[in-house]
């Protein structure tokens, strides 16, 4: 037998062993059940092996809801055509977990808000209008919408044991106040790879990025600015956890005191499984429109957000959340860049799938987020104005995050508050340029401090526009703005303050097709093999899977082919001009185009009406011999 197998069946054998003993102790035979039917045998690489150095990726198949979005039948109250929100709002109060409130069609005004996790349900986006006043459509347990919303019974413990990228089994100095399924922190003091500072200042406290030791609440400074949240499958005794799959997300260092952080000890951490759908929901220039904070296993689907100020969907200290299959707009026109579509601040494992954002000035942002996936967005800005990022981190410190096939101009590691690392972007298409821009028409760019990149069979640039490769310290056509990749600056040209050499070294780029070669690149000076911290793989496959976390083309791309974009890649019908035959139109992009409009704004919406299924691809297996708990 393969020594390697061998190995690995006794380990799996082992994990079996221990969760069966440590279930067997405790009286809760449906989670023994659960952990049995969670264990595989037959382990499987995660899709990124070969391509990616194993420190530089995770599993992304875990990010979003496990088994995708559940379907609720259960109807707590059908919400009728003369009720006002606040009579809506009483039948919410009074409502059980996992129902439904079912609104017809027809249009109400106010807002609404939910502390337990129940679905609100239109008839379709185009039948069903809420029109918020006076507050938000938020789902959390905390009472209060926004940034100032937190849980109360804190508490913090010192983390000793199961550092190590993978463990699942974790010692703690002391496991009093943590319950089985609640959801908690990880964090260390910052890493040598983690700068809380940027180009406009400290990340401290009142820009959400990390907490310090004391005194204990989620914001308290900017020294533990990296976490990630992990659920725990169990209590095994006075000083052990068991948490869920797929485990640490990376080498923690004794040294840099490693902590765990909860919250809601009594109420066992967050609200849960609450879900938003097949409705439209016009802000009027509300922030955080639709506010799911402190909200696990929460999603989003089918649902419009229209007049956007800051946050049309915003989630908060969440884990495995979904927006999918939506449409988010905002005005189109020149305006500050905190004019945000989806926010996505302190999370773990989130997911935002197939969704169009229009006119949005920053379309996706994730913030001090851990291993989310942005997969198949459509976002497209066409006001006269200096070009934002579409998609672009904030905050410090985001980590593993992958973005697949999306299709948007410019994507952006910013340096605004502080560092990332290790994020990855593989099959997208970068144009580079979107309509009626007058500056910035980049299309990569990773600002100081955000190191490990990861750049990977993307189409990159536009064909007849950008003729520089690369804007560095040293190749900085300063006064240009044709250049695909802007690498290491504090701030954009600047050659003397600040520059970090390392983002450039550090990032492996390879099997890109780009405008300015108008071939697809595999250079071994492009693959970070040589970095001292994470180094990439000195000779990274050059055959790409179709994704890096779905096992199989999904419904919903109908006749789209799959993949969509990348070098392997030959379009034929629906192909994106400029960019080498590589890039087909995703589905998200055929649904903008072919949907009724005004002045580029979609007037009649419905993902059941766009795509051929609206139904959720199955993940594929975990990798790894790990259980899953029971959401709780």
């Amino acid at each position: 037998m393969n020594p390697q197998l061998l190995l690995l069946l006794v380990f799996s054998l082992s994990a079996v062993l221990f969760a069966v003993r440590a279930a067997m102790q405790r009286p809760n035979r449906l989670l023994f059940l659960t952990l049995l039917t969670t264990f595989s045998l037959g382990a499987s690489a995660q899709s990124s092996s070969g391509v990616l150095a194993p420190a530089r990726a995770t599993d992304w198949t875990y990010a979003g809801l496990p088994g995708g979005i559940p379907s609720r039948t259960t109807i707590c109250y059908n919400v009728q055509a003369s009720d006002s929100l606040s009579i809506v709002q009483t039948h919410i109060n009074s409502c059980a977990q996992d129902t439904v409130v079912k609104f017809p069609a027809g249009t109400w005004t106010g807002a609404l808000y939910s502390n337990k996790g129940i679905v609100i349900r239109g008839a379709g986006p185009t039948q069903t209008k809420i029109n918020l006043s006076g507050g938000n459509l938020y789902f959390n347990g905390s009472g209060t919408s926004g940034m100032a919303a937190y849980p109360t019974g804190l508490g913090s413990t010192n983390w000793t044991g199961g550092l190590t990228k993978g463990s699942t089994v974790l010692t703690l100095a002391s496991t009093a106040g943590v319950q089985a399924g609640m959801r908690i922190v990880l964090d260390q003091h910052n890493a040598a790879w983690v700068f809380p500072d940027g180009e406009e200042g400290l990340c401290t406290s009142g820009n959400s990025c990390g907490r310090n030791d004391s005194p204990l609440q989620f914001w308290g400074g900017e020294s533990r600015a990296q976490q990630e949240m992990v659920e725990v499958v169990s209590v095994d005794s006075g000083t052990q956890i068991t948490i869920a799959a797929p485990g640490v997300l990376f080498d923690h260092d004794a040294s840099l005191a490693p902590q765990a952080f909860y919250w809601n000890k009594a109420g066992g951490g967050n609200i849960h499984h609450a879900g938003l759908e097949d409705m439209t929901v016009n802000a009027n220039s509300t922030d955080f429109a639709v506010d799911m904070s402190f909200c696990d296993y929460c999603w989003v689907k089918n649902v419009v957000v229209t007049n956007t100020a800051r946050s049309g969907v915003f989630f908060w200290w969440s884990y495995r959340d979904e927006v999918r299959d939506s449409y988010i707009s905002s005005s189109n026109t020149a305006g500050a860049p905190t004019q945000y579509g989806i926010e996505i601040l302190a999370t773990t494992f989130v997911k935002i799938q197939n969704n169009i954002l229009f006119g949005v000035t920053s379309g996706i942002l994730p913030e001090s987020s851990a291993g989310l996936v942005l997969g198949y967005n459509y976002l497209l800005n066409t006001a006269t104005d200096n070009q934002f990022a579409g998609i672009s981190t904030h905050l410090s410190h985001n980590y593993l995050h992958l973005y697949e096939g999306n299709a948007v101009a410019f994507v952006n590691q910013d340096n605004s508050w502080g560092s990332g690392s290790q994020d990855t972007e593989f099959r997208n298409y970068f144009s580079g340029k979107d309509p009626n821009k007058t500056n910035y028409r980049e299309a990569v760019k990773y600002g100081a401090h955000n190191r490990y990149g990861n750049v990977v069979a993307n189409v990159i640039g536009t064909l007849g526009y950008h003729t520089v490769y690369q804007m560095t310290n040293a190749n900085a056509p300063c006064g240009t703005d044709n250049y695909e990749f802007n690498l290491g600056f504090w701030n954009d040209c600047d050659t003397t303050t600040s520059y970090d050499p390392v983002v450039a070294t550090s990032l492996m780029r390879w099997g890109n097709w780009d405008a300015v070669s108008n071939a697809v690149r595999f250079s071994a000076t492009e693959t970070a093999s040589a970095d001292p911290t994470f180094p990439g793989l000195s000779s990274p496959s050059s055959t790409f899977p179709a994704s890096f976390y779905m096992s199989s083309k999904p419904a919903w791309f109908g006749s789209v082919p799959w993949p969509a974009v990348g070098p392997d890649v030959t379009c034929t019908t629906n192909c994106i001009a400029n960019a080498g035959n590589h890039a087909n139109k995703i589905p998200a992009q055929l649904c903008y185009e072919a949907t009724a409009k005004t002045n580029g704004f979609l007037t009649a919406f419905d993902a059941n009406v766009c795509y051929a299924s609206s139904a959720q691809p199955q993940p594929a297996k975990p990798t790894g011999l790990k259980g899953t708990a029971v959401p709780k």
